[in-house]
């Protein structure tokens, strides 16, 4: 989370976090959320002032927690494969840990009809999309990775099928270890995008 945020802050998102995964949006409520944490609706209110500014909090925050990820990532000396199983398996074992962020994420109907959080969304789409456009491009230069596809699509395809892995996971209620099953997806997915010997 955001070091800037008070302990009453992280604990509000946190249990909105919550609340979203296992009600839906529609239980999103001040209320509700101050029901959980046994405090006044007040009391939240003098956090954030509104059920959508909490939700844009928790995108930001993702999004902060994502990017410090990435760049740490890009910066290891490492193979772009190695890079990008890297940047999987963080958001995976983040996912894994956290299965009711995914909830929040995922959620197309949250952000629908809000303008600030559709756009915070395609943040992170792009944001991810970049990442891997770059990791896809190196790998490319290096020979690692197949040349005969744009960057720009490899990207795509390997965050499709990620998203449909991770969706699978969340519609079978977490049922099954996601590390697991993402270290399965990476091995088809490189076989798919990398150069064979």
């Amino acid at each position: 989370m955001n070091n800037a945020r008070s302990t009453r802050q992280i604990q509000i998102l946190n249990e909105s976090i919550q609340i979203i995964h296992k009600k839906g949006i529609q239980g999103l409520t001040i209320k509700n959320i101050a029901l959980a944490i046994q405090v006044t609706e007040a009391a939240i209110y003098r956090h954030f002032e509104s059920k959508d500014e909490i939700l844009s909090a928790i995108l930001d925050d993702f999004k902060s927690n994502l990017n410090r990820m990435v760049q740490l990532v890009m910066a290891s000396e490492v193979s772009a494969l190695e890079k990008l199983e890297m940047v999987l398996n963080q958001i995976t074992n983040r996912f894994n840990a956290n299965p009711a962020i995914v909830s929040v994420i995922f959620s197309d109907e949250i952000f629908v009809n809000k303008e600030i959080l559709h756009d915070k969304i395609i943040e992170i789409i792009q944001q991810n999309n970049e990442c891997f456009s770059l990791i896809a491009a190196e790998g490319q230069k290096t020979k690692e990775i197949r040349n005969d596809i744009e960057s720009e699509e490899l990207a795509i395809i390997i965050m499709g099928s990620f998203r449909m892995v991770v969706k699978n996971w969340q519609l079978k209620k977490n049922s099954y270890s996601l590390k697991s099953r993402g270290k399965i997806f990476y091995k088809s997915l490189f076989k798919i995008i990398s150069i064979q010997d």
